[in-house]
């Protein structure tokens, strides 16, 4: 079995800053690979034509 890296701190203080200092090892490294799968995502992401209006809103309406 391949011995594991050790956590970033900088992937520490990002958690933490989360609200997330409570993780175990094992947690933090899903969180790491959430962060990179995410950040993977936004990489593709064509936003050079998007403004701020563009973003939906999340206001609802009774009636």
């Amino acid at each position: 079995m391949a011995e594991e890296q050790p956590i970033p701190d900088d992937i520490r203080a990002q958690a933490k800053a989360l609200g997330l200092d409570q993780l175990t090892d094992a947690d933090l490294r899903r969180f790491m690979k959430a962060a990179q799968v995410a950040q993977s995502r936004r990489a593709v992401l064509d936003t050079r034509s998007l403004s701020a209006a563009d973003e939906p809103s999340h206001v609802y309406r009774l009636g």
